[in-house]
């Protein structure tokens, strides 16, 4: 496929970001901007962080419900497993900010930077918390420790690309608010659902409604990205 332009629409607020970006010549037509889109082996490149994404995910929701499982059938080989699993998951998921940044839909400006790093960070910490759990499931010292603070920069991370998509203009309809979705997910039914119904009950949350159900917004976020870019060489090799 040749040709080097795609069309994107930019609203005012974000439009000075992409033109500093230094991304090659824009041209500016009142809130439309052209702009030099990376070849179609490096669209393919983000296709494959959007794919590595969903395998991340579906191996987080599968990980969270062997953990669970495990722990209400008390067999720790299953929770091992389960464990492991959702530890090795966040070597998918780091693809997903990398994906997202390249992607460039949420621009390039500080929500997009603050974005990818909370979620870089936030993922190593969520899968560095199931490595001690591997050996032993009933450790959650680590997770008591360092899981929260992980949880909480992903919601700051999905937060932060919600807005930043939400004013570039990068996605609409549910694709977008998968994001706001997952943003939220942790801050609001950590107190109103996992403390009352299960940490204060059980001393453990339930990992299928924590990490299982973000592993499922994640692999959709995954294949929001892989077909945005395919949309995009779409309209660019059909003229519009």
């Amino acid at each position: 496929m040749k040709g080097t332009g795609l069309r994107r629409e930019f609203r005012d607020g974000n439009a000075g970001d992409l033109e500093n970006s230094g991304g090659g010549e824009v041209a500016k037509q009142g809130r439309v901007l052209e702009y030099p889109f990376p070849d179609a082996a490096f669209a393919g490149r983000i296709r494959t962080c959007g794919a590595l994404t969903m395998i991340g995910g579906a191996l987080l929701t599968v990980g969270a419900i062997l953990i669970d499982l495990g722990w209400l059938v008390d067999l720790r080989a299953i929770a091992s497993l389960g464990n492991a699993i959702a530890a090795i998951s966040g070597l998918g998921l780091l693809f997903l900010p990398i994906g997202l940044r390249a992607s460039r839909l949420g621009g390039t400006g500080i929500l997009a930077t603050v974005g990818t790093a909370s979620l870089v960070i936030g993922i190593c910490l969520a899968s560095i918390v199931d490595v001690p759990a591997i050996l032993d499931p009933t450790d959650l010292e680590a997770g008591g420790a360092m899981g929260p603070l992980g949880l909480l920069l992903l919601s700051i991370g999905f937060l932060a690309w919600f807005e930043a998509i939400r004013r570039a203009g990068g996605l609409a309809g549910w694709r977008l608010y998968t994001f706001l979705a997952a943003g939220l997910w942790f801050p609001l039914t950590f107190p109103t659902i996992q403390l009352p119904l299960f940490v204060i009950p059980n001393g453990r949350p339930s990992f299928i409604l924590l990490a299982g159900v973000l592993g499922m917004l994640q692999l959709m976020m995954g294949m929001v990205v892989r077909r945005r870019m395919a949309e995009k060489f779409h309209d660019r090799d059909s003229g519009r």
